[in-house]
Formats: structure tokens, C-alpha cells, sequence
């Protein structure tokens, strides 16, 4: 019986989804024990369009695709896990449409309707394609909206921005309300909360924001950071099929393990620490995915920050060398590593530049846009994470028993766009266990306690 319903289950689900055809999808699957839906790449796409799309992480999207690791292909169906809460947004009798024309960018559609990208993305909550229509605005505004006084974001006052968590709190006591009366609605079959998803849904209320931006909950009586952790391909490990074999779980997994364990653990002392990565801000994905498409990567000469005492000794280590290749990144960075290989040999980590791999900010409104947000007052960023295993220097090869390093860049930027410090360090490791947790454990720790020791004391000036 229960084999019969199951079948029933998913021919439901699969009736739903090819009617409606829902944010590209052309059907459901359930991987272990959740259901997932499978999703057609369409010319132009990427991974992070994808990601904010379906409001799904990058890191999860490659834990259960692993062929994602060799590159976005078109056409190619990928698993996304299912989100009940995640609707569609479709134009309404009020909508202002733009139908899209080949080589148009957001920016410019932008600047055509005197309205920001950012409004464009959270109105319609896709990528661009042509031929899609795009809502650019309403003819008449909500009145709540329409009476929100348009401050320019560079002339708000820290203080201010504060003084304002208070209308967002109104806001948010409305939308607890609102929330409540739709939860009274009994949802209990998995299949009704799947056909949900393809409903058109009625507009709901809108938030009241300030320049479309609403200001993150946060702690006015201290002092914010931002951890930005790294980008899942700026990981490079050659000991990742090992690892994963002994701890028996996916080599992705290992990857997922460091960057969220990195993430957790930054918290310094004194500061309010702000995560997109298991953070409590609803907009996390897609702000994340906005920081990797808002900066550029490349070799960079150290700074070093004025408030870690222990500068000297960090300096007489460096082995700083003038060998430069910029090349090398442009390569890796859209190659991806071979997940789907057993041998650690396939796994490459980058050569020793001397030079730290560091981060620059390509968007100008950066700063401004996550100082209204979350009142950031400075930005830890893990740029690149490395494992390297050193094989000729065994210890007990029968015991596997070898020395590793893991190499951090990080930089960290105040709220002005300084950058304070950036840098990269070697943390060596040797140890027999080839367990994810051990290794992590034994590590993450004292990584992370060399970045924090640059970030200023919170009552600097």
C-alpha cells in the first residue's frame, strides 16, 4: 500500500510542476527522504543566479550536485532542495513590465526606470534572460511605500540608521500578525505543500523600507563585523578523497565542514558578529551571493593591521617573493575540482605566490548598502582556504601519518572601505587522523584566533 502511494504521491507532484512550470523546473525527485526539485540550466545562468533564485546556498547546491564541481553546463538538470516557503512572483494588473531585449543588463534597465537593481532582483526574484518580462515598478505605489521618506544612502547618519529598528520593529509585529493567520491554515500532506509553490500567490504587504533596504535587527548598543566566509571555489585540498573515505561521507562534505566551522567560530570579543553562512538574517543567501559578485580576487602585497602586537613575528616569518602570476587565478577560477575522483592526486593546490591572495571591491555602493542593512562596522573576509599534504615528508607512512598545512588569506576592511589588514598565514598539522571532526577541531581554532587578533578592539577609534 504504502509502495502504491508513493507512486501516487509523485505523479501529483510531477502534474503540478509541468503544468505550472515553475521557475524553470521540470519536475520533483526525493533525495533522502526530502523532495527536491530538478532544475534545467538555461543559457546564461550561474551557479550564484541559481543559488539566490532558489534561495539555496552555493555550498548545499554542490553537496548534492557533485558534478557541479566541473563547471554550469546548459541544459544540464540539477537537484535543488525544496523550499514550501519559496513562491514565484508573477505580474499583476498594477505591475510596470519591461520585456527584456538580448545584451540588456539589469544596470541599465535600472537607470531606464529610475529604479535600482536592487528593487529590480527583489521584485521579481530571477535571473535575466531575454524575452522575459520584467516588472520595473507599480503605476500606483502601496501607500505605505509610496509615503516612506527617499533619504540618499550616503547622507544617513549611523545614528539614524539606529533610530529606525524601531519602525522595522513595528513592521516586523505586523508581519508576525499576518504570518500567524496563515499559519491557522492546516498544510499536512507533503503534496499540497509542494502544489502551494506553483500557486500564483496574491501580493502580500509590503515592508516598510527605506531606499528598498530593511535594516537588519541589530545590537545598537555595540559594534558589528561581517564574516564573509570562502567562496566555495577558492577552496584547493589535496587530501579531500582521504579525508572523506576515512570519515565517510561526500568529499564535498569536507569542503562544507572548514567553511562552516571557520564561519562559527570568528566571534570576537566585544562585537556583535554578524554570519550570512547559518546566520539568523533572512536574507542571507542572496547577500552572500551579492558580496561574490560585488568583489575580484587576486595576488596582493601584505598589510598589516596596527592593532596585533604580534606584527613583528609575523613579518620575520613571511617569505615574501616578488613572483607574481596573475594568470593562475583567471584559470582556476572557472575551473573547478574533480569531486567525483577518488584519487587525492586530481586535487591541485595553489603554488606559493609570496603575495597574499587578497580581495578588492568592484561595487561602488558595497559599503553603503550593508552599512544601512546591518550597520557593519567592519568586514572579516576568508578569501582562499588551503590543504596541502606533504607526502615526501611522511612520518609513518604504514600509519598514515603525514604533515599538513592549511594556508588562510583574509582580509579584513572597515566601514569606510579601509582595508586594515590582509594577509595569509600557514597553520601545520601533523596528526595521523584522517577524521573530518578531529582535523577540524584541532585547527579551525587557532585559524581563526590569527585572523581576530587584526581586527581593532571595539572601542578603537
Amino acid at each position: 500500500m504504502k509502495k502504491y502511494s508513493l507512486i501516487f504521491l509523485f505523479s501529483l507532484l510531477f502534474i503540478s510542476y509541468s503544468e505550472a512550470k515553475i521557475m524553470d523546473s521540470v519536475g520533483v525527485t526525493k533525495i533522502s527522504e526530502k523532495l527536491h526539485i530538478q532544475y534545467m540550466v538555461s543559457p546564461g545562468e550561474t551557479i550564484y543566479g541559481i543559488s539566490t533564485k532558489y534561495g539555496t546556498p552555493v555550498s548545499d547546491l554542490l553537496e548534492i550536485n557533485p558534478e557541479l564541481e566541473n563547471g554550469l553546463k546548459v541544459g544540464q538538470v540539477i537537484n535543488i532542495p525544496y523550499n514550501p516557503e519559496l513562491k514565484a512572483k508573477a505580474p499583476s494588473d498594477n505591475s510596470i513590465i519591461h520585456k527584456v531585449q538580448p545584451g540588456e543588463t539589469l544596470y541599465g534597465i535600472a537607470k531606464k526606470y529610475n529604479t535600482s537593481v536592487n528593487e529590480l532582483m527583489r521584485l521579481n526574484n530571477m535571473q535575466l534572460k531575454a524575452g522575459q518580462d520584467l516588472v520595473v515598478g507599480y503605476k500606483n505605489k502601496p501607500q505605505d511605500y509610496a509615503n516612506t521618506p527617499s533619504r540618499p544612502p550616503s547622507t544617513i547618519p549611523k545614528e539614524k540608521v539606529r533610530n529606525d529598528t524601531a519602525l522595522v520593529k513595528e513592521t516586523k509585529e505586523v508581519k508576525e500578525e499576518v504570518k500567524e493567520v496563515k499559519e491557522t491554515k492546516e498544510v499536512k500532506e507533503e503534496v499540497k505543500e509542494a502544489k502551494e509553490v506553483a500557486k500564483v500567490p496574491a501580493e502580500e504587504p509590503k515592508e516598510l523600507v527605506v531606499n528598498t533596504i530593511t535594516p537588519y535587527p541589530f545590537d545598537k548598543d555595540r559594534k558589528q563585523i561581517l564574516v564573509i566566509p570562502f567562496d566555495p571555489y577558492l577552496y584547493f585540498s589535496d587530501a579531500d578523497a582521504e579525508i572523506a573515505a576515512k570519515s565517510n561521507i561526500a568529499m564535498p562534505k569536507v569542503r562544507q565542514m572548514f567553511r562552516r566551522r571557520l564561519n562559527a567560530l570568528l566571534d570576537v570579543q566585544g562585537y556583535e558578529m554578524i554570519r550570512l553562512v547559518g546566520g539568523k538574517s533572512k536574507d542571507s543567501t542572496s547577500d552572500l551571493n551579492k558580496i561574490y559578485g560585488s568583489v575580484t580576487y587576486g595576488y596582493q602585497d601584505m598589510i598589516y593591521s596596527e592593532y596585533n602586537p604580534n606584527n613583528t613575528q609575523y613579518k620575520a616569518s613571511d617569505n615574501a617573493s616578488k613572483d607574481d602570476d596573475k594568470s593562475w587565478f583567471e584559470k582556476k577560477r572557472d575551473k573547478m575540482q574533480g569531486a567525483n575522483t577518488a584519487t587525492a592526486t586530481n586535487y591541485n593546490t595553489p603554488k606559493d605566490h609570496g603575495k597574499y591572495f587578497g580581495v578588492r571591491i568592484k561595487d561602488p555602493e558595497f559599503f553603503n548598502y550593508f552599512k544601512q542593512k546591518y550597520d557593519i562596522d567592519y568586514y572579516i573576509f576568508i578569501n582562499q582556504f588551503e590543504v596541502k599534504t606533504n607526502y615526501e615528508n611522511c612520518l609513518d607512512r604504514a600509519a598514515l601519518n603525514y604533515e599538513r598545512t592549511f594556508t588562510t588569506h583574509y582580509s579584513i576592511f572597515d566601514a569606510n572601505g579601509k582595508q586594515i589588514a590582509g594577509n595569509k598565514f600557514k597553520t601545520n598539522y601533523n596528526s595521523n587522523s584522517n577524521y573530518i571532526m578531529t582535523i577540524v577541531a584541532d585547527n579551525a581554532p587557532k585559524i581563526v584566533e590569527r585572523i581576530m587578533a587584526d581586527v581593532p578592539p571595539p572601542n578603537a577609534k
